[in-house]
């Protein structure tokens, strides 16, 4: 089995990859979207891609390719995120994906004040940006420890720091599923949202997320992300889903899927 995941080796989407498929074969890609095509195009079966961290929110990307694929989600794990600050303590950049820099800006500001701190794609990457230039990072332990960089600072973001990574493949889990979760495009009018999610409130469907992301189609118009509690196939989900459809301009199921926590 070839599972694409948002890399190069060592991000926290790979180490969590490996952990959960050790036998699979691991197919860095440079993006999310582009780990989403190589699973869309058959050239890999199913692309794992982070979702949301408990500490900065959902990963714009991941949320972006959701509504425009045809792939389904048919696993949901959460991992707790431990970050290293490694490479040259003088450096005057940081380097680090955008999440784990927010989650590291407290250690930052008081032990490389004057450093900047970069954006990079994944934390594997800033590690290497980090080598290659003499600079510093925000990664894992592994990917400091691959480009022999020097570990500056321990668990540098917060205790509670999770990370939900999702398998993404072309059917979607429903028999084991702990969640469902869906895309609505709503009509731009008063009231619209609370229309929409009444029907999941009457028939007791417990929301665990939701987010809006400009709809890339049309202007001013938004997407609606949401997770709830309970399989698609669960009676008073699919009455409730079934009723808010009608609500909506557009409604995508994204799948039903397990949750599975990782304490690695």
């Amino acid at each position: 089995m070839r599972i694409a995941y948002l890399g190069p080796t060592h991000s926290f989407t790979h180490e969590t990859l490996t952990l959960l498929y050790p036998e699979a074969e691991p197919v860095p890609a440079p993006s999310i979207r582009e780990a989403v095509r190589l699973a869309e195009e058959g050239e890999v079966d199913k692309a794992f891609i982070p979702l949301e961290n408990s500490f900065n929110g959902p990963v714009h990307e991941t949320l972006d390719a959701l509504a425009e694929t045809m792939l389904h989600i048919s696993l949901c794990v959460e991992r707790r995120i431990r970050l290293v600050a490694a490479g040259n303590p003088k450096a005057d950049k940081v380097y680090g994906h955008p999440h784990a820099l927010a989650a590291a800006s407290k250690w930052i500001e008081e032990h490389m004040p004057d450093a900047t701190p970069v954006p990079a794609p994944s934390t594997s990457l800033a590690a290497q940006l980090a080598a290659r230039e003499n600079q510093a990072c925000i990664c894992s332990r592994k990917a400091a420890e691959a480009n022999n960089l020097e570990i500056l600072g321990e668990d540098v973001g917060p205790k509670d720091n999770y990370t939900r990574f999702i398998l993404l493949e072309w059917r979607d889990n429903p028999r084991e599923a702990d969640r469902t979760a869906l895309v609505a495009i709503l009509p731009d009018k008063p009231g619209a949202l609370y229309r929409f999610l009444e029907p999941l409130a009457r028939h007791n469907v417990n929301l665990t997320m939701i987010y809006s992301r400009p709809a890339r189609t049309t202007p001013w118009r938004y997407l609606f992300y949401l997770e709830m509690e309970g399989s698609r196939t669960n009676p008073a989900i699919a009455d409730a889903l079934k009723e808010a459809r009608t609500r909506s301009l557009m409604l995508k199921i994204l799948g039903s899927y397990p949750l599975k926590q990782l304490k690695h």
